[in-house]
């Protein structure tokens, strides 16, 4: 499963799909119609060491409020802005709300916090109760289980383990 953003760098627009090969941080990421593989390693809080194959390039995220976000890339200071895109999976939205307009939608399952997805316990097509666990949220060292608030069908999964969420992103719909 792959992610996919578009990403706003310099007044620039930039449709970005990442996906993750390995738990060692090989990660194809598509940049238009070129793709790169990468390795990135964590080197400490909110700096990275990412290899391009050719060479190793430093990047460190020094600010962020929500989708915006500054980042140093080998000494240089970049303004980014992005927002991730959401396929549509099985059944549409409910009629007049986008996916990505920061509503959020009955039946959806939001983080409570900021964090990183570790788990997936359900897919597309999945029969579930309310109170059942869809996925387990990794914030402030502590695991937590996301339920769904209601009985219904699993329509959409816009998440997999290792994605980085925030309060405002649909992790699962269940209608």
């Amino acid at each position: 499963m792959s992610s996919e953003y578009e990403i706003k760098l310099e007044d620039r627009i930039y449709n970005v799909e990442i996906k993750k090969l390995d738990e060692g941080g090989l990660l194809i990421v598509k940049v238009g119609d070129e793709s790169f593989t990468l390795k990135v390693e964590e080197t400490e809080e909110g700096s990275w060491s990412v290899n391009d194959t050719y060479t190793d390039h430093a990047i460190k995220l020094t600010s962020r409020t929500g989708s915006k976000a500054t980042l140093e890339l080998n000494g240089d200071q970049h303004q980014i802005e992005w927002s991730r895109v959401r396929k549509q999976v099985g059944a549409a939205p409910p009629a007049g709300v986008p996916v990505s307009s920061g509503k959020k939608v009955a039946g959806g399952v939001y983080p409570p916090m900021p964090g990183k997805i570790t788990e997936v316990m359900v897919k597309v097509g999945d029969a579930l109760k309310r109170g059942d666990t869809v996925c387990i949220l990794e914030a402030m060292k502590m695991f937590n289980e996301l339920r769904a608030s209601s009985t219904g069908t699993v329509k959409e999964v816009n998440v997999e383990p290792g994605s980085n969420v925030t309060p405002n992103d649909l992790l699962v719909l269940v209608e």
